[in-house]
């Protein structure tokens, strides 16, 4: 009983400090799309041949259980986790180490520029996830946060069009990284009710939520403190989207992504993933 209830003050402890962190973190950006609304949409950011040719590379790595690939490319089945949501989620992860393409893309320093100029601080990536969300009309984790502080930012590249409610797409509430009260709120809630600290469920209503809806090659600049959530009810057809992992450059040092990592067992890897391409 006293342990449940320390960490229950920890994390109202930690929801304090780190919603007093974020506040003094954007009241120190610069003034403009981005950093008032909490994401950007760059249309066209990649042609359809590519967006097809990545897809591609993941169909061949994706299936089965969660398994290295090669050197830190690893595949993260989600339902593994057991938790009950995203269950139809899986993902390729540092996928640059083992495709020229990528690793290309990763070394132009395109998209960590398109962050720095709005954020006016350097941003590294980590690497990329090329992540399947097959058919899943009931198992979507909603509105969330991954983090409040230290700034994590994602870039989502649409594989696939997502031009209909049911074909997954990603939901934001425009401007919700700056909701602190509400985030604290939620926050206090879930360690009284013994929730994921990091589900932002209540008062954030439906209307306040955006679906982006784009085709194929359209990339969503999104900070990661900004509540948001795949789609809930997605029928109509898997969705293929390619996820870059930033972080601002003094929390940088050097690592790949290591998200699900503790899922994965060890196989040898096949002769066709050992080398780039």
């Amino acid at each position: 009983m006293k342990r449940q209830l320390a960490n229950r003050v920890s994390i109202v402890w930690c929801a304090i400090r780190d919603n007093l962190r974020s506040r003094r973190y954007w009241a120190t950006r610069p003034d403009n799309d981005f950093t008032r609304n909490g994401y950007a949409v760059i249309p066209d950011f990649l042609d359809r041949a590519e967006c097809d040719r990545v897809r591609e590379l993941a169909e061949r790595h994706l299936p089965g259980p969660s398994h290295v690939v090669a050197g830190n490319c690893y595949t993260w089945v989600k339902k593994e986790a057991r938790h009950g949501r995203n269950s139809a989620v899986r993902e390729l992860l540092n996928a640059n180490e083992i495709d020229e393409g990528l690793a290309r893309l990763l070394e132009s320093d395109r998209i960590q520029r398109m962050f720095s100029e709005r954020l006016g601080e350097r941003v590294e990536l980590l690497g990329f996830g090329v992540q399947l969300d097959d058919i899943d009309p009931s198992t979507k984790r909603g509105l969330h946060v991954d983090v409040l502080f230290p700034p994590l930012m994602k870039a989502f590249i649409y594989l696939t069009d997502v031009e209909d409610m049911g074909d997954g797409p990603y939901g934001i509430a425009p401007g919700s990284h700056r909701w602190w009260f509400r985030k604290f709120v939620n926050d206090v809630l879930n360690a009284l009710t013994i929730g994921s600290r990091r589900d932002m469920r209540r008062f954030i209503p439906d209307d306040q939520v955006r679906a982006i809806l784009a085709p194929a090659g359209t990339m969503i600049l999104s900070t990661q403190d900004i509540m948001h959530k795949g789609w809930g009810n997605q029928w109509r057809k898997p969705r293929f989207v390619i996820i870059a992992y930033g972080v601002t450059a003094p929390y940088f040092r050097g690592q790949p992504i290591t998200e699900g990592r503790e899922f994965v067992t060890p196989l040898v890897p096949s002769a066709s993933a050992t080398g780039l391409g």
